[in-house]
C-alpha cells in the first residue's frame, strides 16, 4: 500500500502544478456566484486527477483477481399510483349461506347459514362498524320475508343472527342500514299478484313507516341510504315511464313510494344503485351492447359526473332466462354498493349474460386507486349480494 499512496500524492501533485494561479482573472463583484463555483472546482479539479489514477490502480489490482464491479447507471422511475387499500372483508350471498372472504387474498374465511327452512335473498351494510343486515324468505313456495341483524368480528368471523322483523305473506327484495344509526330500510313483494304489491318501509330512530308500491311489478332490487336517513336511492318500475332511477324522500307523507320519490330519468337504471353519505352523488352502471361502465352521477340534475370504470361486454341479447330482464340487458349486469363511509365503492359484474361469472372491482373513491378482488362466488339473483 505504500506504493500506491505514493503514486496517488505524485498525480495529485501533478494535477495541483498545472494550474497557475497568476493567469486566472479576477472577476467583477457581480460574477461571486460563479466565482464561488469556480473556485469549488479550481478545488476539485486535482481531486478528480487523483481520483481517476486511483479507480485505474484498483482496477489494476482486481484484474488478477475478482471481476471489477462497474456503476450503472438506473432511469429514474416514476413512483408507482398508490393501490388501493380496501375493507378488509368481502361478503357474499350465495343463497344457501352468507360467505366471508378476505378481499386481498379472496379466501374464504367464514360461513353463515340461514335459519332452518330459509335461504338468503340480501345482504348489505347494517350502519355502524362491523355491523351488517341480511334478508332471508322461506324455501320453497311459502312466502315469507325476514329480516336479521349481524356483526363480524376483526378476523371476519361472523356473530349468530339477531331477528328484526318479518313480514308475512311477502318476499325481501332489499335492505340496508342507514349509516350512524339503529335505523333500517326493507323492501318487500306481495306474493299476490293484486296491488298494492308490497313497498318501502324504515325502522329505528330514523321513523318508523311504509311506502307501498301501488301496481304490480314496481318492487326494487337493491336499497341505499344517505348519513342522515332522509334519502333513498333505488330503481324501480313507474306505470308510464317504465323503470326509473329515483331518490326516495323519507319525511314524505305520501302513501305510495312513487309518490315519496323524485325520478332522475338521466341516470341509468341498473341491478342497483349506490349513493354518497352527503347524498350529492350517485353510481350506476349502463352498457352500450359492447362496453360496460360504472359511472358517478349528480344527484341534484342527473348529470355524468365521472367514468370510474369500462369492461367489455362479451354477449349480447335480453336478459337472464327466469329473471327480471328490466334490469339486466345487452349482456351485462352490475351490482355497485358503498361501505359504511362511502369512500370505498364495490362493483360486481356480469359480461356475458352467466350468473356465475363475475368480475369484482373496489373503488378508493379518495384516492381513486382500484383493484381487482379474487373473489369469484356464483351470485344467484339480481340485487344488492355484495357488502363490505
Amino acid at each position: 500500500m505504500n506504493d500506491l499512496e505514493d503514486r496517488l500524492r505524485d498525480a495529485y501533485r501533478a494535477a495541483a502544478d498545472t494550474i497557475d494561479p497568476a493567469t486566472v482573472p479576477s472577476p467583477p463583484v457581480s460574477m461571486r456566484r460563479r466565482v464561488n463555483f469556480s473556485q469549488r472546482m479550481r478545488i476539485l479539479t486535482p481531486l478528480a486527477a487523483a481520483a481517476a489514477v486511483a479507480v485505474v490502480v484498483t482496477t489494476t489490482s482486481l484484474a488478477g483477481g475478482a471481476a471489477p464491479r462497474h456503476h450503472v447507471r438506473t432511469a429514474r422511475v416514476r413512483p408507482a399510483a398508490p393501490a388501493a387499500v380496501l375493507p378488509p372483508f368481502t361478503l357474499a350471498d350465495v343463497g344457501s349461506s352468507l360467505k366471508v372472504y378476505d378481499t386481498r387474498t379472496g379466501v374464504r374465511v367464514a360461513t353463515l347459514t340461514p335459519p332452518a327452512g330459509q335461504q338468503f335473498e340480501d345482504v348489505a351494510s347494517g350502519g355502524s362498524p362491523g355491523t351488517y343486515l341480511a334478508a332471508t324468505g322461506l324455501s320453497g313456495s311459502a312466502c315469507h320475508a325476514y329480516f336479521y341483524q349481524f356483526h363480524l368480528s376483526a378476523t371476519g368471523q361472523p356473530s349468530p343472527l339477531t331477528f328484526l322483523r318479518s313480514v308475512p305473506g311477502s318476499q325481501p327484495t332489499a335492505v340496508v342500514g342507514i349509516p350512524g344509526s339503529r335505523s333500517y330500510a326493507y323492501s318487500t313483494v306481495h306474493c299476490q299478484t293484486a296491488p298494492p304489491n308490497g313497498g318501502v318501509g324504515i325502522s329505528g330512530p330514523a321513523g318508523n313507516r311504509t311506502w307501498t308500491y301501488p301496481t304490480g311489478d314496481d318492487y326494487t332490487f337493491s336499497l341505499a341510504a344517505t348519513a342522515d336517513g332522509r334519502t333513498l336511492a333505488l330503481s324501480f318500475y313507474v306505470y308510464g315511464p317504465g323503470f326509473q332511477d329515483m331518490l326516495l324522500n323519507t319525511q314524505s307523507s305520501s302513501p305510495t313510494a312513487a309518490g315519496a320519490s323524485r325520478a332522475l330519468p338521466s341516470v341509468p337504471v341498473s341491478d342497483t344503485l349506490a349513493i354518497s353519505p352527503d347524498g350529492r352523488t350517485l353510481y350506476a352502471c349502463t352498457s352500450d351492447g359492447t362496453t360496460g361502465t360504472l359511472a358517478s352521477y349528480s344527484s341534484a340534475t342527473g348529470a355524468q359526473l365521472r367514468v370510474l370504470h369500462q369492461w367489455p361486454v362479451t354477449a349480447s341479447g335480453g336478459g337472464v332466462p327466469g329473471t327480471d330482464s328490466g334490469y339486466m340487458s345487452r349482456g351485462f349486469s352490475c351490482q355497485v354498493s358503498t361501505d359504511l363511509t362511502g369512500r370505498y365503492l364495490l362493483a360486481a359484474v356480469s359480461l356475458d349474460n352467466k350468473l356465475d361469472h363475475w368480475t369484482i372491482t373496489g373503488f378508493d373513491l379518495q384516492t381513486g386507486a382500484s383493484a381487482t378482488i379474487p373473489v369469484r362466488p356464483h351470485l344467484p339473483y339480481l340485487g344488492g349480494q355484495l357488502a363490505w
